[in-house]
């Protein structure tokens, strides 16, 4: 009797083992209907520690909280995109975190690229462009080259380093992370016109459009999900970044396909590997240069 009682508890504890680990690593897009209101149970309370550039982010109505639940429960929801917007941050994330660094600032404005684009070099209805959303006219101010034969916005490293350029010019006269933040989508005299009308300093005392009233609380949420995947049940696995072979290119090419040619590629992946090459031409500017990527390694 007691051998069985001890076969019995043995079968009984690799079965309880065997459906931890299927649970643990099991990476199923297709979650059960009870996980698809998570949010709502784990949700459960005004977050009181949430930071964005440490600066503490208030919820000072209720307005403020249902944007950034809105928000959660929009990513929470819809979890093969957002498995696919974390796999993406996994590898741009890194990158953009290492240049803001060395312009020192918090490195949190690394997700206003993640809500601006999706890490997608998609031109939105108001023609901004790349990773960083940049118009043409804010690019160009910023150092970034836009014209027939180049388009910089679409290049994320150097978009980046604009972008920073951008957030640092802009902290000089805000003073405060959450209005340069809300600043990126109002727009820097936009926002000074309403701080000037409406008497406020704070982004919290202020009353803005819909759109940029929930900015700031889709930056966080989105922070707070790739920061914390856990705490909403969802499961991603990080991935490095893809490196490549670059040329330079310190001299004018009058036909890219015979470039790519002499690179033994075709001239449609020279472009798929340098967005930023919008023509047939490269013209290259006295004392400047360009890194071409030929090749994935």
């Amino acid at each position: 009797m007691r051998s069985k009682v001890k076969i019995f508890l043995i079968l009984s504890g690799i079965i309880l083992l065997a459906y931890v680990a299927y649970v643990f690593f099991s990476d199923s897009d297709n979650f059960s209907r009870a996980y698809q209101d998570r949010h709502q149970i784990l949700i459960s309370k005004v977050p009181d520690s949430i930071k964005f550039a440490g600066e503490k982010v208030h919820f000072k109505t209720i307005d403020a909280y249902r944007h950034f639940y809105r928000e959660l429960k929009l990513n929470t929801k819809n979890n093969s995109s957002t498995r696919l917007l974390m796999k993406d941050a996994s590898i741009w994330l890194p990158q953009m975190e290492a240049i803001i660094k060395r312009y020192n600032l918090p490195t949190d404005i690394k997700y206003i690229a993640m809500a601006e684009s999706g890490f997608q070099n998609a031109t939105s209805h108001r023609s901004a462009v790349g990773f960083w959303q940049f118009k043409e006219g804010t690019a160009r101010e910023m150092g970034l080259r836009v014209d027939e034969e180049v388009d910089e916005r679409l290049d994320p490293i150097l978009s980046t380093h604009a972008a920073c350029k951008y957030f640092k010019r802009n902290y000089k006269v805000l003073k405060s992370w959450t209005l340069v933040a809300a600043a990126y989508n109002r727009g820097l005299n936009g926002l000074l016109k309403d701080m000037k009308r409406q008497k406020a300093k704070s982004y919290y005392d202020m009353t803005f459009s819909l759109e940029t009233e929930r900015y700031l609380y889709r930056v966080i949420s989105l922070k707070d999900l790739y920061e914390h995947p856990s705490k909403y049940r969802l499961k991603w696995y990080r991935h490095r970044r893809v490196y490549y072979n670059y040329v330079t290119v310190s001299s004018t090419i009058v036909d890219l396909s015979s470039f790519a040619l002499q690179h033994k590629i075709s001239i449609e992946k020279l472009k798929e590997l340098n967005p930023w090459l919008r023509s047939n031409a490269l013209t290259v500017p006295e004392n400047r240069n360009y890194k071409v990527a030929i090749s994935q390694k």
